[in-house]
């Protein structure tokens, strides 16, 4: 297997998050999240040929795995009766092992025992900052038997917080299981490493550091004392093939790094991408299992 030494944080981020997919996971995909797309596609191309995509907009099941889109989506869902082999389910019933395992949610804000915050910064009556909202987070949190996931692209102090402002996503109260029966969450990713949660405490504990990353700057960029192993391992940079498929047929327009791009240059990305796919002869994502 030949690793790749030329990529950027978004695909990295992308490339984790897909590695999490098993062969038998019905993925969610939900709102504004490219990068997410991206990940469960690339496993669909990759080692889960055989997980099928759950849409949250319009309660869609997908087989077909087709190239991320910005424009048209919604022809991957809404209208995925018309274009791929599709099903549909009630939104009750999505925290379901059988019709749905494995999602990623991009908190706010996170503790060390994996609760998020999705809602506001500072008092909820009088919030310094609203978010758009936690939708059904409060609920997927507590009730996956995969347990949740979690990725974040800025590892910071603003992120990574002692004490929530709002608490809107379950992870381990109090270091507990949550009441409802989930396995709580899995994994944090972000642009640092990759993060996992001890076993005994629930904790947050460093898996893996990403390449030419230094411990001392994970410890900084965390609010709270992170569960630190007697050996650390450096996380595995994508291979070249994970590489080139992201690139050449899962986003080839690079939707992905608008979750990580910010202000100007998320601005300037946007308009590059609205205007190649309005260009495009077949405005339909490409199907790329053929």
């Amino acid at each position: 297997m030949e690793f790749s030494n030329d990529y950027t944080i978004d695909e990295l981020l992308t490339v984790l998050m897909a590695r999490e997919v098993k062969n038998t996971d019905i993925m969610i995909v939900g709102v504004a999240t490219p990068m997410v797309w991206a990940a469960f596609t690339l496993a669909k191309l990759t080692h889960a040929p055989d997980a099928i995509y759950h849409y949250i907009m319009g309660n869609t099941f997908v087989f077909e795995p087709r190239q991320v889109s910005l424009l048209y989506l919604e022809m991957n869902t809404a209208r995925a009766y018309r274009f791929q082999n599709s099903g549909e389910c009630t939104l009750e019933s999505l925290p379901s092992p059988r019709l749905t395992t494995i999602e990623w949610f991009r908190p706010a804000q996170i503790d060390m025992y994996g609760n998020t915050n999705n809602i506001c910064i500072g008092n909820w009556e009088r919030p310094k900052l609203r978010f758009p909202g936690c939708a059904g987070i409060a609920d997927f949190s507590m009730f996956y038997d995969r347990g949740s996931f979690l990725y974040t692209p800025r590892h910071n102090k603003k992120v990574f917080v002692p004490k929530l402002d709002f608490v809107s996503g379950v992870g381990f109260p109090n270091g507990e299981k949550s009441i409802c029966g989930g396995a709580g969450p899995q994994c944090v990713v972000s642009n640092l490493a990759y993060l996992v949660f001890d076993k005994a405490t629930k904790r947050m504990k460093i898996g893996t550091i990403h390449p030419e990353v230094e411990l001392e700057t994970v410890k900084e960029s965390t609010g709270f004392d992170l569960i630190i192993p007697e050996k650390i391992e450096e996380t595995r940079p994508p291979t070249l093939k994970e590489i080139q498929l992201l690139r050449e047929k899962v986003d080839p327009l690079g939707i992905r790094k608008l979750e990580v791009l910010s202000g100007k240059e998320r601005e300037e990305l946007l308009y590059q991408i609205i205007k190649k796919e309005i260009a495009m002869e077949n405005r339909f994502p490409k199907p790329l299992n053929n």
